[in-house]
């Protein structure tokens, strides 16, 4: 895991170079929303680009992470079914209802059932690397999408290649000083429990962290966006908390939204022992994205290396995927 998370920024140019020699069939004629479906490690790329263009696009995207898929979904909806195993029981489960709704179909997998089904039904599919856990590939993904969403909806390649190219160079860079940083962080939550609060432009960092914690450092953590937050959980912020850290990500977003960030810390690390705040204001938006990302990856991975626990180690969900397959 600490090879694939200092790929990182590599990854970057990797994916890139499949963005562009991968040739689509699909247009965006009438397409009238796009629908993500995935689990786990590739449903995250779906939340982050969400976000990313949450204010650009002028149709909704919607996460799918179930069997079943919503009502709504027709003949004008692009369904993507991300999978990095291709064997992702859910989503092709929902491919399946995917293909009876006459959807436009696109694959995004390194192999298995998915890639065999889009060969054989003619969808369009772009093949990621293999190898890796899905987790660790996390760029593949996030930039395919980046790059359908830019290319079919906003004609804006060129602005996002060149934005890719200096967050690739950016966190090549700098790697060595944000390792440092993420030893700092890692020293700051030491056997504390993280609440991890940032803006809904960064919703999908704050998730991103929060499952590398579950999955790499063996450890339970929770998140919620601001300006939601305020207005339920941070009442419990009035009594003193010794077991716990608030971990604010800081970057671009409202006004509005940067003073109830202020109030909050200020309000919460009264009552705590410590807090963690992170922000990047040296980059794009999509840089801070990025730079996030890259530095979280790192605290979870020395957080599970400090434990003795092994970030490959899954058990529990492979167990799970095993007692399935068993069940007809």
């Amino acid at each position: 895991m600490r090879d694939f998370i200092k790929e990182f920024p590599k990854h970057i140019a990797h994916a890139i170079q499949i963005a562009e020699e991968t040739q689509l069939i699909i247009s965006n004629n009438e397409i009238k929303n796009i629908l993500i479906s995935a689990q786990g490690g590739s449903s995250i790329a779906g939340v982050m680009i969400k976000n990313i263009f949450n204010n650009k696009l002028s149709i909704p995207i919607f996460i799918n992470q179930d069997y079943k898929i919503p009502e709504f979904v027709n003949d004008k909806t692009l369904f993507i079914a991300s999978s990095y195993s291709g064997n992702t029981e859910e989503t092709l489960s929902a491919l399946n209802k995917a293909v009876s709704k006459n959807c436009k179909i696109l694959a995004i997998t390194s192999g298995g059932e998915l890639l065999r089904i889009s060969k054989q039904k003619g969808f369009d599919y772009i093949i990621l690397p293999s190898g890796g856990a899905p987790r660790a590939m996390l760029s593949y993904s996030l930039v395919q999408l980046l790059y359908i969403i830019s290319k079919f909806f906003l004609s804006s390649e060129d602005a996002l290649k060149l934005d890719l190219e200096t967050i690739k160079h950016y966190l090549i860079t700098y790697q060595d000083d944000i390792e440092a940083k993420s030893n700092i962080i890692a020293d700051k939550i030491a056997n504390k429990m993280p609440f991890i609060y940032t803006f809904p432009e960064f919703e999908g960092v704050a998730l991103r962290f929060k499952q590398q914690l579950n999955e790499n450092s063996k450890r339970h953590a929770c998140f919620n966006i601001i300006p939601e937050m305020n207005h339920n959980e941070i009442v419990p912020w009035v009594n003193k908390m010794s077991c716990v850290i608030p971990i604010f990500l800081n970057g671009s977003t409202s006004s509005r939204n940067i003073k109830r960030m202020q109030f909050s810390i200020e309000k919460i690390s009264k009552n705590v022992e410590s807090f963690i705040e992170v922000k990047n204001i040296e980059l794009s938006y999509l840089g801070q994205y990025f730079y996030l990302i890259h530095l979280l990856d790192f605290v979870s991975l020395i957080l599970a290396e400090r434990d003795e626990v092994s970030s490959n180690d899954i058990i529990l969900i492979d167990e799970l995927k095993e007692k399935l397959n068993k069940i007809n």
